[in-house]
Order: structure tokens, then C-alpha cells, then sequence
């Protein structure tokens, strides 16, 4: 059977407009032993102009059975976080991360910290409605960075900002229901 052609039902699934991607914000949160890590945190939320809702996949744990194959469901697994950020002129956020690398493992000695407690921390991420008001919320448990990308210099890039991309690593997240979508809920149950 053909489903019918209805934009206004198309129009009225999409509660309050659909979620837009340019509609974010990144909490960042240093250890304290990153000297500017308060400065940093203060920027991210204006400086991070792309990052990404976290990832996650069931990993398989496969089973033969008289030689077919079984498929069972493994152990959850998470894909890095990764984010793009606008360079400031002063560096605020890069010092602040390659300072929080240092901290996992310093350049010249290659010591670092031993506890994950002392380097990781919790980070979260928020979907906005056009209003400003939280669609969605990650917090991102046990944070790291793992890779601050290369900051592109090129004579022919006129009229842009500079960048670099960021990639950390995290234990698990939790996330916050849609406040709008539990009020539904509540009235409907």
C-alpha cells in the first residue's frame, strides 16, 4: 500500500521546527593542573564551531553452531568525540588542551600521571533549540584528549579563521531526556 503524500503531517512531526545541527554548545572542563584550563572552558562554548552528538556501537560476539555462525550481541563500544575549534589569537584553548596532554605525558621526560582521576574529567554536550533552550544533553564521563590536530598555514587562505580539530576519548556518557518530550509523556501516561 502507498503511503499518502501529507506535508502537513510531515510539517507536524517536526515539533518545534526539527532540531538544527548549528544549534550547540561544548561544556569543556580541564584538570587543575592546567594553569589556563578556567580561561579555556570559558571560550570553548563560543570557539568550538563543530562537534557532534557521541557515537556508539553494540560490538558482535560471534558463535559457530555446526558450522554456521551465530550472532550474538558483544560489548557496547563508544567512538571518539570529535570537535573542531576556532583559534583565538592568544591560543587559549590549544595551550589549554597540549597542556592537558603534558599532563598524560610529558614531551621531554615522557612521566605523566598515573591515576585516570587526575586527568580525565566530565565534559557534556547540549542540542539547543533556536531559542536557546536544551533539546538534548550528553555528559561525556572520563575525558582525554587523544589527538589536537595540526593548525593549517597557508599564505592563499585569505578572509578565514584558523582551526584545528580535536579528538578525545571517553568512557561512557549519560544523557537528559528532552524536557518537551517527558512533559508529553507525562501527560500522556
Amino acid at each position: 500500500m502507498a503511503i499518502p503524500f501529507n506535508v502537513e503531517r510531515f510539517k507536524s512531526e517536526l515539533t518545534n521546527g526539527g532540531a538544527r545541527p548549528n544549534q550547540f554548545t561544548v561544556d569543556l572542563r580541564f584538570p587543575s593542573y592546567v594553569q589556563s584550563g578556567a580561561k579555556a572552558a570559558a571560550k570553548g562554548s563560543f570557539l568550538i564551531n563543530v562537534a557532534e552528538l557521541p557515537g556508539q556501537t553494540i560490538g558482535l560476539a560471534p558463535v559457530y553452531y555446526r558450522g554456521r555462525l551465530v550472532k550474538m550481541a558483544g560489548d557496547r563500544e563508544f567512538a571518539p568525540f570529535n570537535c573542531t575549534i576556532i583559534n583565538d589569537s592568544g591560543f587559549a584553548i590549544r595551550t589549554a588542551l597540549e597542556q592537558w596532554m603534558g599532563g598524560i605525558e610529558d614531551l621531554q621526560s615522557k612521566n605523566g600521571r598515573l591515576n585516570p582521576a587526575q586527568y580525565q574529567q566530565d565534559m557534556s554536550v547540549k542540542q539547543l533549540d533556536r531559542n536557546g533552550a536544551i533539546l538534548k544533553e550528553y555528559t561525556l564521563r572520563g575525558v582525554f584528549p587523544v589527538e589536537i590536530g595540526p593548525v593549517a598555514l597557508d599564505f592563499g587562505s585569505n578572509d578565514q579563521l584558523s582551526t584545528f580539530g580535536v579528538s578525545f576519548q571517553y568512557q561512557s556518557f549519560t544523557f537528559s531526556r528532552n524536557p518537551a518530550t517527558q512533559l508529553v509523556d507525562n501527560f500522556l501516561g
